[in-house]
Formats: structure tokens, C-alpha cells, sequence
């Protein structure tokens, strides 16, 4: 009992305890349900090593049925972005029906190799369709499911080898054509952006040539035939989470029933959503765990030292405000970012594919030039006696307290978070937890964005440090806002005007999506990284490699690096 009311007095203990609980709430369940299967209804998970016709190394997973198989082998693939992992709820009920299941990564996601060309991504299927062909002889049929690019890749596929392909699926996509494929179900979410019902509606005409179709329960054609055809539209499901809508995961499952058994067996309890929502769970108290070791790991580093040496230092020296600041990062250093994101992607773009990681990281350079031209066009317009010495001084002050704690603080705080991350979700829905040759590509990654990384958070962290909060959450919540308002105003305003196309834009600026992602989670964790550290350098380290994890792990490479 007094151990009990010691941890109630102390905040961040009991903070930690409860971090604690709600991980391990999340974490065993997910295990539980990822990797330990109904007896009933048990099969095994292997890793499966493929190569495409053009020599690429494709990861994959092979489920297998324990006992007695089907005579139907499903392949499955990923959105952009995504991997096999992120399929997994689904293959794991098309494995429960008896079905052996093969989910490729595409090249240049998740474990594969290769780089990113959508135009080759058909040859990464057809790998996995040779592999089946070739070695699962007791498999008579085969079928398709992907969902967003992985169903583009599936249709194109079906429609190329309509005598191989003997059932398709196609989640959150459509393409022009699909005449000739075989058993075709177009599953979709009602609020999906992308693909709206009268898409699918046109599509299912194009199919049939049947003026009056219908979403829903009516099927227009016949499975022995292979010219069925049927539309679903789940109605509480967007883009992003129609792989783990229960609703599409039953109709799934149910389409390639009937296209290779003629029957719908009995219904097996359907797990994905369970297993989603206690991914949610966990992520929510890994957050919470980081959170609190960030504060053990400031008070670590930097006991019997000054935190906020920074702001006496500062006092006298700072003749602009606060406002000047924020309303000049906002127009000014984002309209020198935005001609920077253009220029090098126009310049990049003979030298390397376009990709989200150079696209995202002539962003990040673009933010550092115009961090630095504003901020000495401040020095210039408000010190009496200018001087380019006069801001390599000021970021000196901010560099100054602690720099090898500092580093180390910050690096080991993005480890922490990383590989805790990694291991959540790869537990749940992605594969995020980075081969050996990515670790190499990572530290190039972070030592390459360091510099520009630091222009940036040295302005950022200007502004933070003339806030009069009263504690420093009062800061941490004020800072996180006008970070993300500074950081994406005008860059939110393109987009609107793109979507509503008022303007043309170039294909590049649908990149800048990603970086209002990147954006709100860097000012989330970084923020609390400086205020329990109180050094630029911290928060670097820990934003370039942050970075670099998420370049490598969720973003196509695109043949950079």
C-alpha cells in the first residue's frame, strides 16, 4: 500500500506504470492474435524469397493451411507505401478458409529490392503466380486480391493472363479496361475519395454492357463460366482502412469461396478489426512510454546542469519579436522553400527518378535556405551594426550547453522511439522494422539532413525560447501549434488549390501531402525532445534519424539512394 501511494505521489512514475499497462494491454493480444492461430484452424507463416524476371530480390510471406488445403492459392498485394505486413489481417482469414496465401512485397517496400518503377510492379506479381505454378502442384486455381496500386497491379495482371487468373479482387481501385477478367469483385469503402460509386458503376456497365447495374447484392455473370461480376461498397470505410474493414475482409473471402469451391463454407470469426484496434492501443501506450523516457532521460543527462541558460543568454540580444519571427517563417521562409522544392526537383529529376525521398528532402534543404536567408534579412533589417558573425554567434549559444550529452541524448531518444514503433506495428499491420542494408542507408540519410536539419530547428527553437509560458507544457502546446501553423500555411493552401484545381500544379506538388505528415509528427515529438534538453543538437540527431527511419521504412525509394 505504500509502495501504491508512492507511486501516486510521483507523476511521472505513475505515468510510466500506466504506460506500461496500456503496452502490454495492446502488445499481447496482437501477438496472440497475429501469431498464435485457432486450433481449428491453424497454419504456418513463412518467409518466402522470390525473384522477378528482371532479377529483383521480392520478400514475401507464404501462409500455409495445416491438415487439409484448398485446391485455390490467392496472391495478395500491398497500397503504395504499404508491404505484405500491412495485408496480414487479410491473409490471415484467407488462410483460416483453407487457402494458401502468397503477399509480396513490391520492389522497393518493405523487405524487397529493387527500386521503384510502377510500370516493372507486374513482374513482381507474376513472380509469386510462376512461384505457385511451379511448386504448389495441389493447387488448381489461383486468384487475386489487392488493394489501392496492389489492385491496379492484380487487374492489369487478370486482364494479361485471363487463362492463369481465375478470380480477382480488387479493393480501392479500378482501371480503364478490365474486359476479359475473370470473376472480378469490386470492393470498395463509401468514403473512399479515389474511387466513387458512380466509378464503379460505369466500371460494372464497361464490363457487362448491361445499361441498368446496381451496387450491391446482384451478381451479373456466372463463377463456371469466369464472367461473374459484382460490386460492394462498405458503408463505413475510407481509402486507408478498407484492408481491415470486416465487411470487405467477409466479402473477400466469400468471392473466392464461391469462384473456387461453388459454395460459402461455414463463417469464421473475423479478427483484423479486433487486431486493429488493439494496434491502436499499443501505439497509443508506447507514445506514452517514450514520452515519459524522454523526461528520465533529460533529467539523466542533464542533472546539476542549466536547461534554460539559453533564454539569459538570449535576453539582451534579441531586438526583433516573436511576431516578426512566426509571420516571417511563414511566408517568407515557405516561399524560398517551395521555389527550392521546385528547383531541385526540376534539377533532380535529370539526375535521379523524382521519388518521395528526394522530393521530402529537397523540402527539408528548401526550409534550411530560406531559415537562413530570413533570419539574417531579420539581423540585417534590425541590428544597427550587421554582421554575418552575428548569427553564427547566436547559434553557437545554442549549441553551447552540453553538446556531446546533447547528441547522445537525442540519438539514443530516436533509437528508443524507432525501434519501439517498428516493433508495434510490425507486431500489428507494417513492416517497419529495418534490414541491415537499410541501417546503412539510414545513417547516410541522417547524416546528410544533420546540417539542414539544424538551420531549421535553430530558427524554430528561436521562437521557442521567447514564449512566455507559464510552465513548460503551457510551452509544449503553444510551440507545437505555431510550429505547425508556420510550417504548413502556405503549403496547405497549394494543395486546397490543387484539389480544387484553380491552378495547374506540377505531379510533385501531391508530394507536399506527405510533408504536412512528416511535419505535425516532427513538431509533436520534437518539441518535448528540446524542452527536457534544451540543445539544437538533441533534437537534430533525433530529427535525422526520425527522418531517415521514415524515408527508408514508409517511403518508396524511387532509385535514391
Amino acid at each position: 500500500m505504500r509502495r501504491l501511494n508512492k507511486i501516486r505521489s510521483n507523476r511521472k512514475k505513475l505515468v510510466l506504470v500506466i504506460s506500461l499497462i496500456i503496452t502490454f494491454i495492446g502488445v499481447f493480444p496482437l501477438l496472440i492474435l497475429t501469431y498464435l492461430p485457432e486450433l481449428k484452424y491453424s497454419y504456418n507463416i513463412k518467409p518466402l524469397a522470390l525473384k522477378s524476371e528482371d532479377g529483383v530480390y521480392i520478400s514475401a510471406f507464404k501462409y500455409t493451411p495445416v491438415g487439409e488445403k484448398n485446391h485455390g492459392g490467392v496472391v495478395v498485394g500491398h497500397s503504395l507505401l504499404g508491404s505484405k505486413v500491412s495485408m496480414q489481417p487479410l491473409s490471415l482469414e484467407l488462410v483460416k478458409r483453407g487457402f494458401t496465401v502468397i503477399s509480396i512485397d513490391f520492389r522497393s517496400h518493405g523487405a524487397s529490392g529493387g527500386v521503384f518503377y510502377r510500370s516493372k510492379l507486374l513482374k513482381d506479381m507474376i513472380a509469386a503466380v510462376e512461384y505457385i505454378e511451379n511448386n504448389l502442384h495441389y493447387i488448381t486455381e489461383i486468384g487475386l486480391v489487392g488493394h489501392s496500386l496492389g489492385a491496379e497491379i492484380a487487374l492489369i495482371l487478370a486482364r494479361t493472363y485471363p487463362n492463369r487468373i481465375n478470380a480477382t479482387v480488387a479493393i480501392g481501385k479500378l482501371i480503364s479496361n478490365m474486359t476479359g477478367i475473370s470473376n472480378l469483385l469490386l470492393a470498395n469503402g463509401k468514403y473512399d475519395p479515389g474511387t466513387t460509386e458512380e466509378n464503379i458503376l460505369e466500371a460494372l456497365k464497361s464490363y457487362t454492357m448491361i445499361k441498368n447495374v446496381e451496387i450491391g447484392e446482384t451478381y451479373y455473370g456466372d463463377f463456371n463460366d469466369g464472367n461473374n461480376i459484382r460490386a460492394f461498397v462498405s458503408p463505413f470505410s475510407e481509402h486507408l482502412f478498407t484492408i481491415v474493414d470486416s465487411a470487405i475482409l467477409y466479402e473477400t473471402i466469400q468471392w473466392f469461396e464461391q469462384a473456387f469451391n461453388g459454395e460459402i463454407a461455414t463463417d469464421i470469426f473475423v479478427t483484423a478489426s479486433i487486431l486493429q484496434i488493439f494496434s491502436y492501443i499499443s501505439l497509443f501506450g508506447i507514445i506514452m512510454l517514450n514520452s515519459i523516457l524522454v523526461v528520465y532521460l533529460g533529467n539523466y543527462f542533464f542533472k546539476h546542469k542549466k536547461k534554460d541558460s539559453i533564454k539569459e543568454k538570449l535576453t539582451n540580444k534579441d531586438d526583433f519579436s516573436i511576431k516578426k519571427l512566426i509571420g516571417a517563417y511563414a511566408i517568407l521562409v515557405v516561399v524560398i522553400q517551395l521555389v527550392a522544392f521546385y528547383t531541385l526537383s526540376e534539377i533532380s529529376s535529370d539526375v535521379i527518378p523524382v521519388s518521395t525521398v528526394s522530393i521530402i528532402l529537397s523540402l527539408v534543404i528548401g526550409a534550411s535556405i530560406g531559415s537562413f536567408v530570413v533570419y539574417n534579412f531579420l539581423l540585417l533589417c534590425w541590428e544597427d551594426k550587421y554582421s554575418l558573425k552575428k548569427f553564427y554567434s547566436r547559434i553557437k549559444i545554442k549549441l553551447s550547453p552540453n553538446s556531446g550529452r546533447s547528441i547522445l541524448y537525442g540519438g539514443l531518444i530516436a533509437l528508443i522511439v524507432v525501434l519501439s514503433l517498428a516493433a508495434i506495428w510490425n507486431w500489428s499491420v507494417l513492416n517497419t522494422l529495418p534490414t541491415l542494408s537499410e541501417f546503412g542507408i539510414i545513417i547516410l540519410i541522417s547524416v546528410l539532413s544533420f546540417p539542414f536539419f539544424l538551420i531549421k530547428e535553430f530558427y524554430f527553437r528561436d521562437i521557442q525560447e521567447k514564449l512566455n509560458a507559464f510552465n513548460r507544457f503551457d510551452e509544449y502546446y503553444f510551440m507545437v501549434g505555431i510550429g505547425i501553423f508556420i510550417d504548413n500555411l502556405l503549403i496547405i493552401g497549394i494543395i486546397i488549390i490543387g484539389k480544387i484545381n484553380l491552378a495547374y500544379l506540377p505531379e510533385s506538388a501531391l508530394y507536399l501531402l506527405v510533408w504536412v505528415i512528416f511535419s505535425i509528427i516532427q513538431n509533436i515529438a520534437v518539441t518535448w525532445v528540446y524542452i527536457n534538453g534544451r540543445n539544437i543538437l538533441g533534437t537534430t540527431a533525433f530529427l535525422s534519424i526520425f527522418y531517415a527511419w521514415i524515408s527508408v521504412v514508409f517511403l518508396p525509394s524511387y532509385g535514391f539512394l
